[in-house]
């Protein structure tokens, strides 16, 4: 949009407040303008304000980020404290498998057994006291954090378990049929030996 669109008063207003800080993106918005307007205006006042480009991570803020999370695992506190964006390190928690509302959860055992541990107990000793299994008791004494399908360590290394498969499980092949769906290994399962099969019967229509 053009900048002559808008009134001698509503180009001031925006000067007036770059000039009190803040984006031009979000200067724009509080004056009504476009930001188009914006930058064209600023051309013409002989500054130089550069559109705000993403800010890129590497892989050491990546590595930091899940650190901190497998010891608060609050995705929110841990991007503010690096001052990272939080929609970017809500992306990554989603793509390492963390959900959102596992990564705030508390496990009131592990607080009590790490609260135990501190006092001077042994694991067994504070493993038996809050109902915990080895595994879980060794976990919790290395900062592992166990996730959905999955851990993540210390160093903000995650692990991912692959999905269990039942060999002996069929999976569906579903078809769209009148009322709904049909299962195609349930159409095509052999009823009784004397009876010709669906497969059966479509080889025979083939030899036709």
């Amino acid at each position: 949009m053009a900048g002559s669109k808008y009134s001698k008063e509503r180009k001031e207003r925006f000067l007036d407040l770059v000039d009190r800080g803040g984006t031009v993106r979000a200067t724009a918005n509080a004056a009504g303008v476009h930001e188009d307007a914006a930058y064209t205006w600023l051309r013409q006042a002989g500054l130089t304000m550069q559109r705000a480009t993403p800010r890129k991570y590497s892989k050491a803020d990546k590595e930091e980020f899940f650190r901190r999370l497998a010891k608060n695992p609050n995705v929110s506190a841990v991007a503010r404290e690096l001052g990272f964006t939080r929609v970017t390190c809500y992306a990554w928690a989603r793509k390492a498998g963390i959900r959102t509302s596992e990564a705030r959860k508390v496990n009131p055992r592990r607080e009590e057994f790490l609260r135990l541990r501190a006092e001077g107990l042994t694991r067994a000793e504070a493993r038996a006291r809050v109902g915990a299994d080895a595994r879980s008791a060794t976990d919790w004494d290395k900062g592992i954090t166990v996730i959905n399908r999955g851990r993540i360590y210390p160093d903000g290394h995650v692990v991912r378990y692959p999905e269990s498969k039942m060999d002996d499980v069929i999976p569906e092949r579903r078809m769209r049929a009148i009322g709904g769906s049909i299962d195609l290994n349930e159409v095509e399962k052999l009823i009784r030996p004397r009876y010709l099969s669906l497969l059966e019967r479509e080889q025979i229509k083939d030899l036709r």
